[in-house]
């Protein structure tokens, strides 16, 4: 896993609002959850240049949902979650999804300016076993999470549906989200969980 530049999340969540208001401000006022199939399957070839697709990935491994890979310019979410019929599943692969797409928009410009698809810490590549090595806003891993979770969950419908007294299960549903989803979005919030 290489190591990027370091992002907060103040400046992640602000790069998910900047991409909601240009290609769908309504997901911002909370009229429809975020359209993330259509960011990732028309939006990201169109601006960045990128190849973007589902396939089966069960043969790169059992916790394999999506990869990215900067050198190729390619984007894949594993179809078996777009093709479920099952609820947990399908938002799943929207989170799998919005995670891809921050990938695509901000680790592979970056990695590509270094003409490889991997950096150096201490002259060891870093691996995903490795993550533990790096600081959380260095790891573009935690970055494409944090992003995921603000592009759909926005910070002002979530404290708004929060104040209101939504319940977990309630925010879910307005974000087409797993209700884990929703408990982590408001601890990174620092609104009390349900």
């Amino acid at each position: 896993m290489p190591v990027v530049p370091g992002l907060s999340r103040n400046l992640i969540e602000s790069k998910a609002v900047l991409l909601l208001q240009e290609i769908q401000p309504e997901a911002l006022y909370g009229q429809c959850p975020t359209k993330v199939e259509e960011i990732f399957e028309f939006y990201i070839p169109d601006r960045y240049n990128m190849e973007t697709g589902y396939e089966d990935l069960s043969i790169l491994g059992d916790n394999i949902l999506g990869y990215t890979d900067a050198k190729k310019k390619v984007s894949v979410v594993d179809k078996t979650l777009s093709d479920s019929t099952e609820q947990s599943m399908l938002r799943r692969f929207r989170a799998t999804v919005a995670h891809e797409i921050f990938h695509c928009m901000y680790h592979v410009p970056i990695l590509n300016s270094f003409r490889s698809s991997s950096l150096f810490e201490n002259g060891e590549t870093l691996h995903r076993a490795d993550r533990s090595k790096i600081k959380p806003f260095l790891d573009p891993e935690w970055q494409a999470w944090e992003f995921a979770r603000a592009c759909l969950m926005p910070r002002r419908l979530v404290i708004q549906y929060y104040e209101e007294g939504y319940s977990r299960y309630e925010m879910a549903a307005e974000f087409d989200v797993n209700p884990a989803f929703v408990d982590v979005r408001l601890s990174t919030l620092k609104l009390k969980p349900f």
